[in-house]
C-alpha cells in the first residue's frame, strides 16, 4: 500500500481459472506503473539481475483498456527474455503511451503468465480513483 493513498496499488482477487488483480490510481499513469506492479507480483519474486541504461517504447492504440493489455503484454514479454523494468515516466496522450523505464536483465521469474487478457476488464474513476480489474492468463 501507498502511504499517501487510503487504497493499495493493486489487490490479488480470487478467479476461477487464472489469476486477477484489481489495480488502483489516482491518474491513469498511476494506475498503468500500478497494474505492473501487480503483474511482477503474478510472476513472482526473482533473482536479481544487473540494472542496466534507460530505455523507452511507445505503444499505440484505439482505446485506454487496450493500451493497457498492450502495455502488460510489452512487460510480460520483456520478462520472457529475462528483463524486470522500473517504471520511470509514463505519459498518455491521446491514443498513444510513452514508457520510459530502468531495466534489469538476467531476472528469473518464478512463475508464467500465457497472457494478459480483456477478460473482465473496464477501466472505471470511482471518487476520483481510477480502478480496473486485470485477468491474466496462466
Amino acid at each position: 500500500m501507498n502511504g499517501l493513498n487510503s487504497f493499495p496499488d493493486f489487490e490479488e482477487i480470487p478467479h476461477k481459472a487464472d489469476v486477477a488483480i484489481i489495480a488502483y490510481g489516482y491518474s491513469l499513469p498511476e494506475l498503468f506503473t500500478h497494474a505492473a506492479l501487480g503483474l511482477y507480483h503474478i510472476l513472482g519474486p526473482t533473482i536479481d539481475g544487473q540494472l542496466e541504461a534507460e530505455d523507452i517504447f511507445e505503444i499505440q492504440a484505439h482505446d485506454i483498456e487496450s493500451m493497457l493489455v498492450s502495455f502488460l503484454t510489452e512487460l510480460l514479454f520483456l520478462a520472457e527474455k529475462g528483463i524486470k523494468t522500473e517504471i520511470l515516466e509514463l505519459v498518455i496522450d491521446d491514443n498513444a503511451l510513452n514508457v520510459k523505464y530502468l531495466k534489469k536483465t538476467g531476472q528469473i521469474f518464478l512463475n508464467s503468465i500465457k497472457a494478459v487478457t480483456f477478460n473482465e476488464m473496464k477501466i472505471l474513476k470511482k471518487d476520483e480513483i481510477f480502478q480496473t480489474r486485470i485477468v491474466f492468463d496462466l
